[in-house]
């Protein structure tokens, strides 16, 4: 047996909270401005609308008493709405206090009975301040954004495997370039000893050689009667040694 359902159940709001905070989503604006704007244009509509049933000039003297009224209604249902529409509306994370207060800025002298210029230049201004959204410009920064986040990327990859690199660059070059050096050496010394090897020295004839190995003879006889001497030199200086003790003992 199917069961039935009160229809008014599944949308009813709990306690303590709005019906449209449970069943739709708040409304996001970016910054104050807009919502600036959205007072701007309901009240340049309102303007409108009473200028084309209350024309200004269609007073035959004065001030219009029944366009005043009118204006106050409208503007008081416009506070009215704003207001009440406040906790629907979400502007860049701002809290309910700041939300109370820009809200207020934004209807200070901006209702249905501003004067029209003030709500000509508030459009204009919050229309300047808003501009459209741009596709290219928007694929631009992305790309830019991409190109940021490798390089990014490049320079933690070089912090990271740039110092070991380098080091073995140089550990390389520098045995390379060893290597090289005791190559050349080796090959220098090759050559000069090979030259060395290949160089025939003539020894011309000396003068006076004769005469040069007779005075080596010579010297050499002398050295050795010296050595002879020496001999008996040293033998009667230690018997006059004796004779002096001998002596002294007397």
């Amino acid at each position: 047996m199917a069961t039935t359902m009160n229809i008014f159940e599944s949308s009813f709001a709990p306690q303590g909270q709005r019906a449209t905070e449970a069943a739709h989503r708040k409304i996001e604006l970016q910054s104050p401005a807009d919502l600036t704007y959205l007072i701007a244009n309901v009240s340049r509509a309102a303007r409108e609308k009473i200028d084309k049933h209350l024309p200004p000039d269609a007073a035959p003297e004065g001030e219009d008493a029944m366009r005043k009224r009118v204006e106050q209604l409208v503007e008081e249902y416009i506070r009215n709405t704003f207001n009440a529409a406040k906790n629907s509306m979400s502007i860049n994370g701002m809290d309910s206090r700041e939300m109370d207060a820009e809200l207020a800025k934004a209807q200070e002298g901006e209702g249905t009975v501003a004067p029209r210029k003030k709500i000509k230049r508030l459009a204009l201004t919050s229309v300047a301040e808003i501009e459209p959204f741009d596709t290219k410009l928007a694929q631009r920064i992305q790309n830019l954004s991409a190109q940021i986040e490798q390089r990014t990327l490049d320079l933690a990859n070089l912090r990271r495997n740039a110092p070991a690199e380098t080091s073995k660059r140089f550990q390389d070059s520098f045995a390379k370039q060893t290597e090289d050096y005791n190559t050349r050496l080796q090959k220098d010394e090759q050559l000069k000893l090979d030259e060395a090897r290949n160089t025939h020295m003539e020894i011309e004839e000396m003068e006076r050689l004769d005469e040069m190995q007779n005075a080596w003879t010579k010297g050499t006889e002398q050295l050795q009667e010296l050595r002879t001497g020496l001999g008996s030199t040293v033998a009667r200086m230690e018997k006059a040694e004796k004779a002096v003790g001998v002596l002294e003992e007397k």
